[in-house]
This record gives structure tokens, C-alpha cells and sequence, in this order.
């Protein structure tokens, strides 16, 4: 049996919160695992991870009690069985841009007769003999839209099969648009991904770079957030000590 937190809470429909974790650091993991969030995710796509490195991260997470989730760098059908092989609770696919790429995602991630996800990995042999039903019904998916091909889509892609959840990629969004994170173009793109996101009834998820931005989407109708990183909150930590003892950095 997996015990997935932020797959029920989305499911009954309640918001459910994680941070980031960027760099390949396992104190951090633990003391990010450790916080009281949901979930953790473990950036494969623009973090320090290399496959030795994201199978700790997912081992120290899950001991630590939260559920790792991987966002990838890229939809490929064995990077995708690699992570959830690894022990992770469910994967976050970037640059999905049509229902055939999410289709893509969840035949990866999900074994026969839902998908084609190859059997093995030494830690699955742990998870008992019910593992490969068990993965089917509770592993989360999640893919990433951050186009304005995908906005137009987004309707499609949240009605796949096997998609649990859209995620919005506002950074990339922007770059594509033309257009800087939070202007009235960008915005209503944003807005538009939601809308057809709920209309399918799926859940809507944002990446946060704070803990009010993520309360503020969360107010919007965002129920899968990740609540800053890491990295951010070093950074702000030592903003504070420098503030407090009057230095600049270089």
C-alpha cells in the first residue's frame, strides 16, 4: 500500500502544500521533509541531481516523511520509470504541450493495463507483491504547461486519463509569451489554464517563489503549490543577517 498525502488531499479536493528542493543536499532534504509540508519536490530539470543523487533525495524524503515528487527534465518513458522506480509518489513532467505528450507521461508512469511502465527497480521489491496496483491507483501525475501552445490545450490535457494534475510554469510562460511574469497578458493565460483545468476536474498547481504568493494562489484556486525552495530560503536568511549587521554582499 502507498500512502500518497498530496494525491488524497487533491482528490477531496483540498489544497496541499510542498517546497523545493533544487540542490542535491540530504540535510536539506531532511529538513525540508521535516517542515510539516506534504511534499517535496526534487528538481531533476533545473536542480543538482544525477541519478545516484535523486535516489538518495527520494529515499532521505520519504524517511523524513514527506512524499517526493520528481519534476523531470524532460518526458522520456525510462526517466520516468527510473524516478518512480527510485520510490518516488509521482512525477512532474515539464513542457507538455498537447494531450498526446500527457497521454505520453501517463503511459510511462503507469503499468499494464493503464500503461506500459517496465517492472522492476531493487527498492520496489520492498513494497510487497500489490506494488504494481498499488502504483496504478496512488503514484501522482502532474505535467507542466508553460506555452501558449499548451494554454490552448489545456482543456485536452487536463482531461487525459492518468493526469491528476496541471501545473503552470509561469517563468516559462512569460519567455514564451513575450510578455514579464505577472502582466495582464500573462495573467490571463494563467487564468485561462485554471479555468479549463477545474472544468475537468483536475487539480491546478503553481511553483512559489514564498509563502504569501503561494497562500495568494492558493486563495485563487490553486490547490498544488510548492511554497519556495531551498535556495530561497538561505537566500532570504541571509538577506535578514545582512540587514542585521548592516553588510552587502559581493
Amino acid at each position: 500500500m502507498i500512502r500518497n498525502v498530496p494525491l488524497e488531499r487533491l482528490r477531496a479536493g483540498l489544497t496541499s502544500f510542498g517546497a523545493a528542493l533544487a540542490t542535491d543536499n540530504m540535510i536539506a532534504a531532511e529538513l525540508l521533509a521535516r517542515s510539516g509540508v506534504d511534499w517535496i519536490w526534487i528538481d531533476e530539470q533545473h536542480g543538482c541531481f544525477d541519478r545516484a543523487s535523486m535516489y538518495r533525495a527520494i529515499q532521505i524524503v520519504s524517511l523524513a516523511g514527506a512524499a517526493p515528487i520528481v519534476r523531470l527534465g524532460s518526458n522520456e518513458f525510462f526517466r520516468i520509470g527510473r524516478a518512480l522506480d527510485a520510490g518516488a509518489h509521482g512525477i512532474i513532467v515539464p513542457m507538455v504541450n498537447s494531450p498526446e505528450e500527457a497521454e505520453a507521461a501517463v503511459y510511462a508512469a503507469k503499468y499494464p493495463p493503464l500503461g506500459g511502465r517496465s517492472s522492476g527497480g531493487v527498492r520496489l521489491r520492498f513494497l510487497g507483491e500489490d506494488y504494481a496496483q498499488a502504483a496504478n491507483d496512488n503514484l501522482l501525475v502532474s505535467v507542466m504547461v508553460e506555452t501558449r501552445r499548451a494554454v490552448a490545450a489545456a482543456g485536452e490535457i487536463a482531461a487525459v486519463d492518468g493526469v491528476d494534475c496541471i501545473m503552470i510554469g509561469p517563468s516559462d510562460l512569460a519567455v514564451e509569451m513575450g510578455v514579464t511574469v505577472g502582466s495582464k497578458q500573462h495573467r490571463a493565460a494563467i487564468d485561462e489554464v485554471l479555468e479549463k483545468t477545474t472544468a475537468a476536474g483536475k487539480a491546478a498547481g503553481m511553483p512559489c517563489g514564498g509563502t504569501d504568493e503561494a497562500l495568494a494562489w492558493a486563495d485563487d484556486g490553486f490547490t498544488f503549490i510548492h511554497a519556495g525552495s531551498e535556495f530561497g530560503m538561505i537566500r532570504n536568511g541571509i538577506a535578514l543577517m545582512q540587514h542585521a549587521l548592516g553588510i552587502e554582499g559581493h
